[in-house]
């Protein structure tokens, strides 16, 4: 008789059918730059150190290149904006006279703006640079935007203006003005805006400056930055509150001397002084909302 063998079972057998969970090779993300929450702390903190020299020396670097760009350019600008409105046909008489005398105006401005509005760039950036690559590239990198903002920002501004003073004035069209009356109005409406506008400016960046920097100081710590960050952050956000506030006087003249100007000879300068005031309220009432 022969007997037969039952065949083994085998030695694994899977279970309810279930198929091995697939493989996630994904790699996890990583925080760029030891910003972001969870970095190394090692890294972070050395990161953090060298920001803060960096992001000073940014302003600096900045602050003194843009101020040396815009007076240095600021004349020639200057001369062929004026070229440019004595010899366009599109506009009159009038308005050409009341442009010119405001032109001299908008160029203190502007200078005075740039020195102010250049630190406070280079603060910003040379703290982000200084984090990422040290103090040299901070420096080189702020000097490399002043060398691009000497070169092509004033080079565009004078070639467009050169070419409005050879622009020819659409055939069936006649050049715009304003009455001469109107263009008196305009002067003295935006030299009375000038100074509305001016010292307003100057009143909100007072009054809002403190609680400003708080709510600014209250917002870094409430962000998930690494520590580090938020710690050397601290003392530099209120230098980069008062840069702010310090461009509000320029800023504000020059706002109520165009608008001031131009509402004056088209409404009055009644209506224009309304209307900036509407404005420093609109202004009031967005700091307010922002900060409280």
């Amino acid at each position: 008789m022969v007997i037969q063998s039952q065949p083994q079972a085998p030695k694994f057998i899977a279970s309810n059918n279930q198929q091995p969970a697939p493989q996630n090779n994904q790699q996890p993300e990583q925080p760029e730059d030891g910003f972001k929450k969870g970095g190394d702390d090692t890294s972070n903190v050395w990161k953090a150190l060298r920001a803060v020299p960096s992001s000073l020396a940014g302003a600096v670097v900045c602050g003194v290149g843009a101020a040396g760009s815009t007076l240095w350019n600021a004349p020639k600008v200057t001369l062929e904006a004026a070229k440019a409105l004595a010899k366009t046909p599109k506009i009159g008489t009038n308005l050409k006279v009341m442009t010119a005398v405001l032109l001299p105006f908008a160029a203190v401005a502007a200078v005075a703006l740039s020195p102010v509005a250049g630190a406070l760039y280079g603060l910003c950036t040379g703290f982000v640079r200084g984090a990422e690559k040290g103090i040299g590239e901070a420096v080189g990198q702020g000097a490399s935007d002043i060398k691009k903002y000497h070169g092509e920002v004033s080079s565009s501004a004078v070639e467009w203006l050169k070419d409005e003073q050879t622009s020819n004035l659409p055939e069936g069209e006649t050049p715009y003005d304003i009455p001469l009356t109107g263009a008196a109005k305009g002067l003295v409406g935006g030299a009375v805006n000038g100074v509305i506008g001016g010292v307003a400016a100057t009143g909100l960046a007072a009054v809002y400056a403190v609680p400003g920097a708080i709510r600014a100081e209250a917002e870094l710590w409430k962000s998930d930055i690494p520590l580090p960050f938020k710690i050397v952050g601290t003392p530099l956000v209120p230098v980069g509150v008062a840069l702010a506030a310090c461009l509000a006087p320029a800023a504000g003249a020059l706002y109520g001397l165009g608008v001031g100007a131009k509402d004056s000879y088209q409404k009055g300068i009644i209506e224009s002084v309304g209307n900036t005031g509407e404005a420093i309220i609109k202004a009031n009432d967005g700091l307010k909302e922002a900060i409280f």
